[in-house]
Formats: structure tokens, C-alpha cells, sequence
């Protein structure tokens, strides 16, 4: 989700599979924990996969993890997402190490990686100004993230990303659509503005109203609008991450039947 403007003020340039071997090791991070200790406000992000992990390693459920202030919502490009909430650091880091670290997000597991996405695939890049350990040692992508079934991983993190792209324009869908109408409204003159009302069966409204009809009729269309985009919102955090995930079943069988029924339930609302 994170955009850069120019790589190349980040990275060493270049683009790299998970076959390849690249010098990211950091020999266990020893005697270091700045990353973890940092405020980094909203950018743990985390995905379904990576709830499922947090559940299994500390028996939590979703809400209880919001109710613990150890996750929180915020709107990430413009969409409703979780993150860590990593204001004073994260409340996983236990005497200067990763307590789940077994279990640690897809964002942890990747530093001092990166992904970059094309279309529907994407290829990582080394993070060179981010990570303060000096003399990073060679280690082979793959085995840097320590993935059971690396490769169903990558396929959700694909259609994560497709899924992501499919909501921010479900949302600026319903922007545009509900923007076109108030700018049609506020560019009518009276007649047509009685013609239109009565033509919507709100002749009465209009009369009883008079000036402020308009002004009343954008600002129920703008509440309509915000209500679609929660509705919106609501139902991708609701059959996504609240509703619990078996910790003993397949997660990604498990995914994809909530995945189907989200962009079911998103495509009829307006």
C-alpha cells in the first residue's frame, strides 16, 4: 500500500525474487531492537494472514486485540485497514525482543525488505537507509521470511493486493457517483429544481422547504455518500478480520470463502 516517489532514494536500485540471495542478514538482530522500539505510527499494517498469526500466538481474538490497544482501524489509503499500534513501540517487543516472533506480521518479517507491486505480481527491494545494523550478511529471500507454504502466501498476498485496488474503487466509485449529483443539484435554477423533486416524489419536501430544499437535498446526498463508503468499510473489516478464523484450519481455504462473500456484499451497496 505504501507508494514511493523515486526507489532509488530508498534501495540500492534494484528488484529482486524470493529466490535470491541478498545481504539482509542482521545475525539475529542482537543487541538491536530499534525498529521495534520506534514510533512507527500507522505503517505495520496488517493484512488477514497476519491476524490469524496474531491470534495463534496470543489466543486473542481480533476485538480483543483492538480492546488491548495492541491494534487499531485508521483510514490507510482510504481504506479502513489494521495496524500496530506502535506510538510507544510495540507491545510485543519483551526485554528487547520480538515475543511472537514465530508469528510476527508479513511487514516484520519482510524488514529490511520491501515490496513493490506491478499490476498483479510484485518483486521485493532492500530498504538500505532503514535498518541501522552494518555488515548485513547474504541470506536467501525465501528463507529471510520463514513462510510455511511460501507459495500460497504469495497468491494471497496477490489477491490482497487486487482486493485492496477493488475497495479504493468501490470507494471512489460512490465519491464520484454522489459528487456528480450534488454538482447536477447545486446547477439547477428553481424550476428545474421543482421539476426534480417532483419528478423524485418529494414535491411537498420542496414546497414546504422552499430555499433551503437545495441545501437540505446535499447534504442528505453527502450523508448518504459517507454512510455507503462506512457501509463500505464495515463489511470488509467485519467479514475479513473481525469475524474469527479457525487457528486449526487451512487459513487460506478459509480466506477465500470470506474473500467471494465481501466483494459480494460490496457490490450491492450503493
Amino acid at each position: 500500500m505504501i507508494r514511493y516517489e523515486d526507489l532509488n532514494d530508498i534501495s540500492d536500485g534494484k528488484l529482486y525474487s524470493e529466490s535470491d540471495v541478498v545481504p539482509i542478514g542482521t545475525n539475529g538482530c542482537a543487541g538491536c531492537s530499534y525498529c521495534c522500539r520506534s514510533d512507527m505510527g500507522h505503517s505495520i499494517v496488517l493484512n488477514p494472514y497476519d491476524i490469524y498469526e496474531l491470534t495463534k500466538a496470543t489466543g486473542k481474538s481480533f476485538d480483543e486485540l483492538l480492546v488491548a490497544f495492541i491494534i487499531e482501524i485508521s483510514i490507510i489509503d482510504t481504506v479502513a485497514l489494521p495496524h500496530l499500534k506502535m506510538d510507544e513501540g510495540c507491545k510485543f517487543l519483551k526485554n528487547d525482543r520480538c515475543s511472537i516472533h514465530t508469528n510476527r506480521p508479513g511487514i516484520c518479517r519482510l524488514f529490511p525488505l520491501g515490496r513493490i507491486y506491478d499490476k498483479d505480481d510484485f518483486s521485493y527491494f532492500i530498504q538500505t537507509t532503514e535498518c541501522p545494523c552494518e555488515n548485513k550478511t547474504p541470506v536467501k529471500i525465501s528463507d529471510w521470511l520463514g513462510i510455511a507454504e511460501l507459495d500460497k502466501n504469495t497468491e494471497f498476498i496477490k489477491k490482497w493486493h487486487r482486493f485492496l485496488r477493488f475497495e479504493q474503487k468501490k470507494v471512489s466509485t460512490i465519491r464520484e457517483m454522489s459528487g456528480y449529483e450534488v454538482n447536477r443539484i447545486q446547477g439547477m435554477d428553481e424550476e428545474e429544481l421543482e421539476i426534480y423533486a417532483g419528478i423524485i416524489g418529494e414535491e411537498d419536501d420542496y414546497k414546504n422547504a422552499k430555499e433551503n430544499y437545495r441545501v437540505s437535498k446535499v447534504q442528505e446526498l453527502q450523508d448518504e455518500c459517507d454512510e455507503a463508503v462506512k457501509e463500505v468499510m464495515k463489511s470488509c473489516i467485519s467479514i475479513l478480520f473481525m469475524n474469527p478464523y479457525d487457528t486449526e484450519a487451512d487459513f487460506y481455504e478459509q480466506f477465500d470463502i470470506r474473500l467471494k462473500r465481501c466483494i459480494s456484499v460490496m457490490r450491492q451497496i450503493n
